[in-house]
């Protein structure tokens, strides 16, 4: 019961990481958009990668430099984080888009997620300095 309490402080943890990564991501598309006129296509780009960087952020907090399971603790972290993004948009726009192009969008984020903790959950851990 133990680790299953602490597999879901891990991905409500990095969940939480890739929201603040999202919003730091978006205050500097607002930043680009408003003094670099950024075109349309240049910020559907940049707005993909803010996804991607929120992703790999939240995963590699949840998961941790060698630390376990970061195929699925990624996974859970990038569809979670997909999921929560598309029930925001919802409820302030009150539309969203084609049940296939979400459930499409969720699926990438959960492999996105799962590759980045794998990859997290292979680096090396850092040495603590021991005290004297």
């Amino acid at each position: 019961m133990e680790e299953r309490k602490a597999a879901l402080l891990k991905t409500v943890k990095g969940v939480c990481v890739a929201a603040g990564t999202t919003l730091l991501c978006m205050v500097l598309l607002a930043l680009a958009v408003v003094f670099l006129r950024v075109s349309d296509n240049a910020l559907f780009l940049l707005n993909q990668l803010s996804k991607v960087a929120s992703i790999f952020m939240g995963a590699y907090f949840a998961v941790g430099p060698g630390g376990q399971r970061g195929f699925v603790t990624g996974a859970a972290v990038g569809f979670v984080y997909m999921v929560l993004g598309y029930g925001i948009y919802w409820a302030f726009h009150g539309s969203v888009s084609a049940p296939l192009v979400m459930l499409g969008e969720m699926l990438l984020g959960a492999v996105l997620g799962a590759l980045s903790g794998a990859v997290v959950a292979n680096l090396r851990p850092r040495k603590r300095r021991k005290t004297a």
